[in-house]
């Protein structure tokens, strides 16, 4: 079976908002994160697709949700700040090749979601754990494919270094942060797998394309900093 997207549509919106000022996207930020919208949990693949009980990718409903946590990297670049991704390796069991934020499943000697997404991401990236500006967790977002994720937000200072462990990730891109907090570039892609069609989240960017779970959370990061 192949997966083809077709024509992406746009999410319907009471209001729209200008993008983050450089210089002040740190205050809405913080602001933002004090939200109920910071907050919330998202079942993201029935919010686009309540017809559906579960992604046609799989052969039947989860039964259990696992639990993970990401790290939503924003780098304080003197001249704007950005958002940092990863590709993932092609040869990893889960989510091989897709776009994603550094994280992973919960382990047992984690203290919580927090610990989790700064492990994987100094696992994944290199990222130091005290080079990592905690700003706060965001709801759960429940993947369709059965995980239950916790984005973590944190700002990294510009002089870090990143060193990307082969096995896991192939390749780091960035994308600056008023990009993704512009709800006009957010878009609800409409896609197929054998004869059922769905929607997915997505987020287009120069040569990259952000969707799914990712653009989930991404889709969230928007409406935190329109909070």
């Amino acid at each position: 079976m192949t997966l083809t997207p077709s024509s992406p549509r746009r999410p319907s919106t009471k209001r729209q908002q200008p993008a983050p000022r450089p210089g002040h996207w740190r205050t809405q930020l913080a602001a933002g994160m004090a939200e109920e919208v910071a907050r919330e949990d998202r079942m993201l693949f029935q919010e686009l697709n309540p017809h559906l009980e579960f992604p046609p990718i799989l052969k039947e409903k989860p039964k259990t949700f696992r639990e993970a946590a990401v790290l939503i990297p924003i780098i304080d670049r003197p001249e704007a700040p950005t958002v940092l991704f990863t590709l993932r390796s092609s040869d990893l069991p889960s989510h091989a090749g897709q776009i994603s934020f550094p994280g992973g499943r919960v382990e047992e000697a984690d203290e919580n979601m927090v610990a989790t997404a700064l492990r994987e991401t100094h696992e994944e990236v290199g990222i130091p754990p005290h080079r990592v500006e905690v700003v706060g967790e965001m709801g759960v977002h429940f993947g369709g494919q059965g995980y239950a994720v916790t984005p973590v937000v944190g700002i990294i200072h510009p002089s870090t270094s990143f060193m990307p462990c082969p096995d896991e990730v192939h390749d780091l891109f960035e994308v600056p942060l008023d990009h993704l907090a512009d709800e006009a570039n957010h878009i609800i892609e409409q896609r197929r797998f054998g004869d059922i069609d769905y929607s997915m989240f997505a987020v287009p960017y120069q040569d990259w394309h952000i969707w799914g779970l990712t653009a989930g959370i991404v889709h969230t990061l928007m409406r935190v900093m329109k909070a």
